[in-house]
């Protein structure tokens, strides 16, 4: 484990424990993000990066989407999750934060019971004009007097506020630049093609679960239990007759039922003429 991902885990361990109280959680699931919790920030190759803590019961879709991301973007700045996504209570997951998602002064009708503070995770190197000018834009004077600073001299793993992320997450519009590009349809139909001349054919069928309820318009892309991670599927709804080549991102959670052959993502479900979230599909793939 990198030491930059160690002083994280250890400082989220100890800011949760000393600057905050348990407070009951009402029946249910926790929420995403609550005002109670912090929000870590680093900052690599210019760009901002926060650590989201799992909590109990959370999934890769609900944070994929509260976070504005597609699921191939979360597993692919999270690579562990392509081979095990299951998402354990305390473990962090990677996720970039654009610039507009953080508030950097309180302002008037400021709420703070709507909001949670993000706090940098300072660096060796740093100083502090260049987190204040360079890293967030922010005044000198400012920074020093809401982290009552009484100089200039910063510590690796120090938290400095930078200010605050709203509770409802990032709108996917917020992105400019897409973390993975998209791939046509028809370049994983080549890739398929090409692994029919090498490789031997295995095939399949049963129910393909997709969220329907996405707005997502990425990538053409599969969870699957067996075929090779980074390969090229080809899934038939025989009721329509349309087929659909997506590219393998990783294994199915173990919280879905054993019937579960496949889950796809929204672009090649729709592709697929797909209206319910469950339906019966044919796979077949190279191994």
């Amino acid at each position: 484990m990198r030491p930059k991902t160690l002083a994280i885990l250890w400082l989220l361990g100890h800011f949760t424990s000393v600057a905050q109280k348990p407070q009951p959680q009402p029946k249910g699931l926790e929420p995403l993000l609550t005002w109670r919790d912090s929000v870590l920030l680093t900052v690599e190759d210019g760009q901002k990066y926060l650590h989201h803590i799992v909590k109990p019961g959370q999934t890769p879709f609900a944070l994929a989407r509260f976070y504005g991301l597609s699921l191939e973007e979360l597993y692919y700045l999270n690579p562990a999750l392509q081979q095990d996504p299951t998402l354990r209570v305390g473990a962090l997951l990677k996720v970039p934060i654009p610039n507009r998602a953080i508030r950097r002064y309180e302002g008037a009708l400021f709420e703070r019971q709507r909001f949670a503070p993000v706090f940098y995770v300072v660096q060796p190197g740093d100083n502090l004009f260049h987190v204040s000018k360079r890293l967030f834009d922010m005044p000198v004077d400012s920074m020093r007097l809401r982290n009552g600073l009484l100089n200039d001299h910063l510590q690796p793993g120090q938290l400095l506020q930078v200010g605050w992320m709203g509770l409802e997450g990032i709108p996917a519009e917020w992105r400019v630049t897409p973390v993975v590009e998209t791939v046509p349809e028809q370049t994983h139909r080549d890739r398929f093609e090409e692994d029919k001349k090498r490789l031997t054919e295995y095939s399949s069928q049963g129910v393909c679960f997709w969220n329907r309820e996405s707005n997502e318009k990425g990538d053409f892309y599969a969870l699957h239990r067996e075929a090779a991670i980074g390969s090229t599927i080809a899934v038939t709804n025989p009721m329509s007759r349309i087929v659909v080549h997506a590219r393998v991102i990783g294994r199915i959670p173990s919280t879905y039922e054993p019937n579960i052959e496949v889950i796809l993502s929204p672009a090649a479900a729709r592709h697929l003429k797909a209206l319910d979230p469950r339906f019966f599909v044919q796979i077949r793939y190279f191994k």
